[in-house]
């Protein structure tokens, strides 16, 4: 009788109470409560780096697309303040649309100025993080949060860009470059400029 109570007591104490495992279960709690802001951050920053460099990358496109012909992918009768975005408009020409390539369009040699990876899709007819490419050739850009980027580029030619409202970074009203490239950021609000990623 004693040997049998003896098995039993050893074979009882190679599990856990209840109390044991709802002490792990609150310890996991507690850990992955600590993680999902940092997870958050990490993942905050990402975008603000993969539009960061989307933005950049465009900009060269339009560099580029200068260098090629000496000239802004736009209408000769834009001006310079009008803030182009990243859609049909600019992109159809930097993706060399088959309608750009035609008589009068901007791309006739159909250079592909821009490249880039597939866009996500979203709600409403919207995208996230990268290119919608139609069948012609032409197509969108845009940003991680669902918007296209703002462009404004030295259409007069003398080497330097009036800023956007937006930047009170400095007291200058223009800045000395050729082409501003930016995004509203996750708030999709420009004027509220503390998460606006900018390529100045």
């Amino acid at each position: 009788m004693r040997k049998s109570l003896g098995k039993q007591s050893q074979e009882h104490s190679k599990g856990f109470t209840l109390l044991e495992l709802l002490v792990v279960i609150a310890i996991i709690g507690v850990l992955a409560g600590l993680m999902f802001p940092a997870t958050t951050g990490v993942m905050r920053k990402a975008e603000k780096t993969r539009a960061s460099n989307t933005a950049y990358n465009l900009k060269n496109a339009i560099s580029a697309y200068f260098t090629e012909y000496r000239k802004y992918p736009v209408k000769p009768d834009r001006e310079e303040t009008a803030e182009l975005r990243s859609d049909y408009e600019l992109m159809d020409v930097l993706l060399g649309s088959d309608k750009e390539a035609e008589s009068g369009g901007l791309n006739p040699r159909r250079i592909a100025f821009y490249t880039g990876k597939q866009a996500k899709r979203g709600t409403e007819g919207k995208y996230m993080s990268g290119i919608t490419l139609e069948d012609d050739g032409g197509g969108e850009l845009w940003d991680p949060w669902f918007d296209y980027y703002y462009v404004r580029m030295d259409l007069d030619y003398n080497n330097r860009v009036e800023k956007p409202d937006w930047d009170d970074s400095s007291e200058s009203t223009y800045i000395p470059e050729s082409v501003l490239v930016w995004s509203s950021g996750k708030d999709q609000d420009e004027l509220n400029d503390g998460d606006n990623v900018k390529t100045w």
